[in-house]
Parts: C-alpha cells; sequence; structure tokens
C-alpha cells in the first residue's frame, strides 16, 4: 500500500503547478483571440479552426516547455518536473500523449493516482512519463 499523504500532496503539487500555467495560456490566449478578432473585422469568431487552432498553442506551449528542461513556470514553482522513466528527457511522442491524454482525460487521470501504487497519473502512464519533486 503506497502513502496516501505523499499521493495527495503530489495531487496538490500538481494541480496548483497546472493552475499556474493556465493564466499563463489564458494570457497567451487573449493576445491571440485579439489579433484574430481584428483579422475577422472585429466580429466573434465561431469557426473550430479557431478552437483547434487554440488546443494546438497549448499543446506548443506544454511541449516545448516539457522537452526542453522538463518544466513549465508553474511546475518550477512547486519544484516538480517531468521526466521519461529512466530519468531522460521526454520526447516529442511523449509530449504529444501526455497532452492529448491529460486534457481529454483531465480529472481522471489524477485520480488514477489514489489507484497506483507509483504516483502515476493515467496520463503519466500512457506516455511512459513521471513527475518528480526535486529540491533546489
Amino acid at each position: 500500500m503506497h502513502n496516501i499523504s505523499s499521493t495527495f500532496s503530489l495531487m496538490f503539487r500538481r494541480s496548483a503547478s497546472f493552475l499556474y500555467d493556465c493564466l499563463l495560456l489564458i494570457a497567451l490566449f487573449f493576445i491571440i483571440t485579439a489579433i484574430a478578432i481584428a483579422f475577422n473585422h472585429g466580429e466573434a469568431i465561431q469557426s473550430p479552426a479557431y478552437y483547434f487552432a487554440l488546443y494546438l498553442v497549448g499543446f506548443l506551449f506544454f511541449d516545448w516547455f516539457w522537452r526542453h528542461g522538463g518544466q513549465t513556470l508553474g511546475m518550477s514553482a512547486w519544484r516538480i518536473r517531468v521526466e521519461g522513466r529512466q530519468h531522460e528527457s521526454i520526447s516529442f511522442q511523449q509530449s504529444l500523449i501526455r497532452y492529448l491524454s491529460g486534457s481529454l482525460l483531465f480529472i481522471f487521470t489524477l485520480f488514477y493516482m489514489l489507484f497506483n501504487d507509483d504516483n502515476t497519473a493515467l496520463h503519466d502512464k500512457l506516455s511512459k512519463t513521471r513527475i518528480v519533486l526535486y529540491y533546489k
């Protein structure tokens, strides 16, 4: 049986770091939306391509940070980082699987940690990655 206290602690760190990163993404989405509205003559954008573009920008944001240092700004603030199972940097394929499964299964993937002995979320398991704590 694994330590439930450390699992909840890691779930909190992951959630808090994601909240930090969402604030950055929201700011980025505002900028992209302002530019898109300017090109749309001030009209609301209702195209599915626009929403897909925002989803793609979200992926590019996380992918770049995860593959260049293993952590986003939010992850850095909460002293966690993502890495491969053998302590290596993650690949593009791992990043893509992690983003797709994490965003599509969001809350379910974290609850998976409660039933898993190695404190990995479902999107970690699927992408063969893990979150580790680090200390300065």
